[in-house]
């Protein structure tokens, strides 16, 4: 008979969920200067930047803050030990997906700026399959409530 009662977790698994918690910090920084500062927070922008700015759908930009505030909220569980932390991972990798997947589906980015501009997108979407993988396995061990 399963207990009712979480197991505490190794010192290592809060300190990657801090990390993580870091990490969604960082996206909510990115995500204020996207709507703050807008494409000027490049100094490089081009006329093609700003028209790619302001063609962005609303929809997208909920999508976003949707994907770092629902990762954010997945970090503060797991330093809670809860298990809606997979839920909100999951709810954060899908938002990932349906962003990038508009960025680089139905816009020129990739012919106007080069295929490097999918690096980092690629790195953030590793992240988000981590944070899935990292909080479901903390779950299996016992370690959320």
């Amino acid at each position: 008979m399963a207990s009712s009662f979480a197991q505490k977790p190794p010192v290592w698994f809060t300190i990657v969920a801090a990390l993580l918690l870091l990490w969604g910090l960082a996206g909510c920084a990115s995500l204020y200067m996207h709507f703050v500062i807008g494409p000027d927070m490049d100094p490089k922008a081009t006329e093609w930047d700003r028209q790619y700015y302001a063609s962005l759908p609303m929809w997208l930009n909920i999508d976003y803050v949707i994907a770092v505030g629902a990762g954010v909220l997945g970090s503060i569980g797991l330093l809670m030990r809860a298990k809606w932390a997979v839920t909100l991972y999951w709810i954060s990798l899908i938002a990932v997906v349906i962003q990038f997947g508009y960025i680089f589906l139905a816009t020129d980015i990739i012919a106007v700026k080069g295929v490097w501009t999918t690096y980092f997108p690629a790195f953030i979407f590793a992240m988000a399959l981590f944070q899935v993988w990292f909080s479901s396995m903390a779950k299996k061990r016992g370690w959320l409530r």
